[in-house]
């Protein structure tokens, strides 16, 4: 059996995060996987391309593993280029029922002040998160929240209102 697969993507402290945990409460059985939680567990982070490779690695294995078991998997990293998406659609084909993206955005200012309040060695440096908001390729046919605009809650609601449950009337 094949799960869903719902990635959010979106710059450092675009609010991916918060808004894909309160997604992940609509369905008891979903799993998040996180790259940061990944990255987390490296000692000195460097953020550099191999360290990249290797923690994207991890977070599409544990994705596909919970895939296979039928579940909701809410992928959430940074997905900044079209090739690393394109990669981890391929290292997940066959694993999954749907794919649909989240596209989280938000002002480089509140990106970098989010960034800021983060503890220890999740937060990354502010000029990689200016290069990855100058380089980021956005998905195409992603569903789109503006973090700036709405809070998490909002965000999260219109997020499985289209995607997960759209037949159920909102409240």
């Amino acid at each position: 059996m094949s799960g869903r697969l719902l990635i959010f993507c979106g710059i450092p402290g675009s609010g991916k995060t918060t808004i894909a945990r309160l997604v992940a409460k609509a369905d008891p059985g979903a799993v998040h996987v996180q790259t940061d939680a990944v990255r987390a567990m490296i000692t000195a982070p460097t953020f550099d391309a191999k360290e990249s490779d290797f923690v994207y690695g991890v977070a599409v294995a544990a994705a596909r593993e919970a895939l296979d078991a039928g579940r909701l998997v809410i992928l959430d990293a940074t997905f900044g280029s079209s090739r690393r998406r394109e990669k981890t659609l391929k290292s997940l084909a066959g694993h999954y029922s749907r794919v649909d993206f989240v596209l989280v955005t938000c002002d480089l200012q509140t990106a970098l002040r989010r960034n800021a309040a983060r503890t220890g060695q999740s937060v990354v440096p502010e000029r990689s998160v200016a290069d990855i908001l100058a380089n980021f390729e956005e998905p195409e046919r992603a569903f789109r929240v503006n973090s700036s605009r709405a809070s998490p809650q909002a965000a999260a609601g219109e997020i499985v209102q289209a995607l997960l449950y759209p037949s159920v009337p909102p409240k």
